[in-house]
């Protein structure tokens, strides 16, 4: 009993086999066979409003199904919306949406199942692969590899889905005999029972109408008889099978049915009667085909098996064995088995678990490729580069490599891993408490969360986090003046509070990861052009802190006289406020008036050398840099 709900993931649009609740809105239906359980909904009264009014929707099927379903009154609308499609040739089928016009284009082959008159199996390709929708089949083993149009050239075609009939897909029917086993078995009884007399007479207890055809035409050419059944209807549009049968009943061989009011009745009963038409009574033995009966023996059994005094059970089956299917599936090698039948006392988990390993293993036979993720951290600006290497397949991306972090921490480098996939080692650096993580994939909700945020604030960055770009620093940018840095670190601490950090004015993060406040910087000499270029605010940042240098050196030699600095810082000469250049002040000294400077530059310029004395030392200079006061 089929339990397909009637759509296949990858192809929504149509609708298999089933042709109620959802599937009342499909683009199409596909018919397999014209069995009861693949026909749910086919006759219903919504799906028949829906034909009433469209002009595109399809039913398709093959020659003989269609024959047999518009043999019964009760479908017989459907006669203009019937396709019938040619067995084993690919046809092109479109899908429109009546709605919207959206169209899909598929192409669809029927082949043969095996199942019964008319059976087929729908091999759909399409945009989202190729998929097999088996319906009900009985297949024996090899017979797949006969099958032309599985297989593209001299290769298997490679199949995304399976949706299989796993009726019996059970170790309990691990081996089913094949059909011409079980006619040699049933053609041996009745060869031993009809010719006793023509009063003997066998009633094959068929309980499908659809199906049984195979023993009828094999039987009855084997006696030179026919078959008799209770109506030809259904069988005349088919002329290979119509020889076979007869409404006659003066025959041995019996396939009529009782009403199904009376389906349990003794097996010595005849539907049609249990007399000749003479008035003598029939000596009649049923042979009733089954698979389930069988599959719940405990104990090895024939073929063909005696229930009671005058009936017997026949091992005949629809549909392929446990085995059968495992060749049949080991032999195409889907990516998806998808289950269509639940086998009597097992469970769907249970069918999923066991065929589970029939499954083609992606990850073995063909490269997957995955999203990579995303960053930890997004840029605002991403300078490309050229990158040899091919692990990094961020398409231009600039990360920090490993050996650029374990530099900064004068560590040996650290070597790259060999796979991609891998996450990449991260080096501890205590100065840095940004949050990291090197080519990974990340699937986790809360960091995909976090660099939305990110996202939405443009890239901002932590305090104290370092650049991720795979380039060398541009000095420029971060170091205008290297002045002010170099004189933050050298004043005293008691001067610290009261002009605001070169980096905190700025913006940038980077001077306080290479400055050590341990260190002790000399102050150096200031060339005559370093402070051109400056802007008004860093002049006027320049002049507070030399009034704190130039207090801290008056301390250091005067042996601690804050009051004569104080008083010298409240009123500054011209050549301390000018913006041009600062000169620190030197103990035991005075500024130069402008005469003197006046008397220096005319030397200099004439070439004359210059006396300078440091302390009690005199020296003789040509160089253009003042160490102390001067003389003439």
């Amino acid at each position: 009993m089929s339990s397909f709900a009637g759509r296949m993931k990858e192809y929504p649009n149509m609708s298999l086999d089933r042709f109620d609740r959802e599937n009342l809105h499909a683009r199409a239906y596909f018919l397999s066979h014209c069995h009861k359980d693949h026909m749910k909904g086919l006759k219903g009264p919504l799906l028949k409003r829906k034909l009433k009014f469209s002009l595109t929707v399809k039913l398709y099927c093959s020659f003989v199904t269609k024959e047999l379903l518009l043999s019964n009154p009760k479908y017989a609308f459907w006669e203009d919306h019937i396709v019938a499609l040619e067995l084993e040739s690919p046809t092109l089928i479109t899908l429109i949406d009546e709605a919207s016009g959206e169209r899909e284009e598929l192409v669809v082959t029927l082949l043969p199942a095996g199942h019964c008159p008319g059976s087929v199996m729908f091999l759909v390709e399409g945009a989202q692969g190729t998929v097999l929708y088996t319906g009900d089949f009985r297949l024996a083993k090899g017979d797949a590899s006969r099958i032309e149009l599985l297989h593209s050239g001299s290769r298997v075609k490679d199949i995304k889905s399976v949706y299989l009939d796993s009726t019996f897909y059970d170790p309990r029917f691990y081996q089913i005999p094949s059909r011409e086993t079980c006619l040699h078995a049933i053609r041996g009884l009745v060869q031993d029972w009809v010719s006793r007399s023509v009063y003997h007479t066998v009633w094959l207890n068929c309980k499908a109408a659809y199906g049984y055809e195979y023993l009828f035409t094999n039987l009855g050419d084997e006696f030179h008889t026919q078959i008799h059944v209770k109506s030809l209807d259904m069988f005349k549009k088919m002329p290979e099978i119509l020889s076979h049968v007869t409404t006659d009943r003066a025959t041995q061989i019996h396939a009529c049915r009782h009403p199904k009011d009376e389906e349990f009745v003794p097996a010595s009963r005849l539907p049609c009667g249990s007399s000749a038409s003479d008035g003598t009574p029939l000596s009649i033995i049923s042979i009733k085909p089954s698979t389930m009966w069988f599959g719940e023996r405990t104990q090895r059994t024939k073929v063909i098996v005696r229930t009671g005094a005058s009936s017997y059970r026949a091992c005949f089956s629809f549909h392929s064995s446990y085995s059968e299917i495992k060749d049949f599936l080991s032999y195409l090698q889907p990516i998806n088995i998808y289950p269509s039948v639940i086998p009597i006392g097992r469970t769907h988990a249970d069918v999923t678990e066991l065929l589970k390993s029939m499954c083609r293993d992606v990850s073995s036979s063909a490269v997957i490729y995955r999203p990579l993720g995303t960053l930890k951290r997004t840029r605002p600006e991403q300078h490309t580069h050229d990158v040899d290497c091919a692990d990094w397949l961020f398409e231009g991306a600039d990360l920090a490599p490993v050996r650029k972090r374990v530099m900064m921490q004068e560590a040996t480098p650290t070597t790259l891993p060999n796979r991609p996939d891998e996450p990449l080692p991260l080096t501890h650096i205590p100065l840095i408490t940004g949050d990291y993580m090197d080519c990974t994939e990340s699937n986790d909700d809360d960091e995909e969360e976090r660099d939305l945020e990110e996202e939405e604030r443009g890239g901002e960055r932590d305090e104290g986090s370092v650049s991720n770009s795979g380039t060398p620093p541009r000095w420029e940018e971060f170091f205008t003046t290297e002045i002010l840095t170099e004189s933050q670190t050298s004043q005293p601490h008691s001067c610290s509070h009261t002009s605001p950090s070169h980096s905190t004015l700025t913006g940038s993060q980077t001077p306080e990861l290479f400055v050590d406040d341990s260190a002790k910087l000399p102050s150096p000499s200031i060339p005559l052009s370093a402070g051109r270029g400056l802007s008004q605010a860093e002049s006027m940042l320049i002049q507070s802190e030399d009034r704190c240098q130039g207090d801290a050196l008056t301390n250091l030699d005067a042996g601690g006289e804050e009051s004569g600095s104080h008083t010298h810082q409240s009123e500054p000469t011209e050549s301390q406020v000018s913006s041009d250049f600062d000169i620190p002040s030197t103990p035991d000294s005075h500024t130069p008036g402008p005469d003197d400077l006046s008397d220096l530059y005319r030397r200099l310029a004439a070439g004359e050398e210059v006396i300078t004395r440091t302390g009690t030392e005199t020296h003789t200079h040509t160089a253009v840099q003042i160490q102390g006061p001067v003389h003439s």
